[in-house]
């Protein structure tokens, strides 16, 4: 983000989109995503599961989907090396969480604005490892070519599942691709 804040300057007629503290980023969710998983569901979607960066996508699709059903639970993924679930769990920012990790799309150094943690019910968070095997996993086994924040997505699904019943609808959202982790 700041290399992008940064040609933004030095770029004549750009603009930089902020997109961790730009609250449009939520509100993009809260208007089109949230809505879309409503409607595809049949509004039966009992639980939300996310990788948290930005915030963008937890917090406007969480708050539209809990508008429809407060019972709805939203779960933030996130990886070691980020403050995200010690802030949320602790309400403090701790620094000594903070350690580089490899996994890129998820996690942070920072809170951004578009992170609202009142949405958010729970975080687990998931090492580089098990989201590289994870991601690898999905292309192998499912044919879909993802990258590493979508491997830890689905295994912080795995590791969540003593919170959901038989006929739970649990939806999970990739966002992202894996061109750019061929070599």
């Amino acid at each position: 983000y700041s290399t992008s804040k940064r040609l933004a300057e030095e770029t004549p007629n750009s603009w930089y989109v902020n997109q961790y503290d730009n609250l449009s980023n939520t509100k993009a969710h809260y208007e089109s995503t949230g809505p879309e998983i409503w409607r595809q569901t049949d509004g039966k979607v009992t639980h939300f599961v996310v990788g948290v960066g930005t915030g963008g996508t937890i917090s406007g699709v969480g708050k539209y989907l809990k508008e429809q059903n407060p019972n709805v639970k939203v779960w933030g993924v996130d990886t070691y090396g980020s403050v995200f679930k010690k802030y949320h769990e602790t309400g403090e920012f701790d620094e000594n969480e903070i350690y580089p990790y490899v996994t890129e799309g998820i996690g942070e150094d920072i809170l951004p604005k578009n992170v609202d943690f009142s949405i958010i019910d729970g975080f687990t968070k998931v090492t580089d490892k098990d989201a590289a095997i994870y991601t690898q996993r999905l292309a192998k086994e499912e044919g879909m070519f993802l990258g590493n924040s979508a491997g830890a997505a689905i295994k912080g699904l795995l590791q969540l599942k003593e919170h959901f019943k038989k006929d739970d609808v649990v939806v999970i959202l990739f966002h992202d691709h894996g061109s750019r982790y061929v070599g």
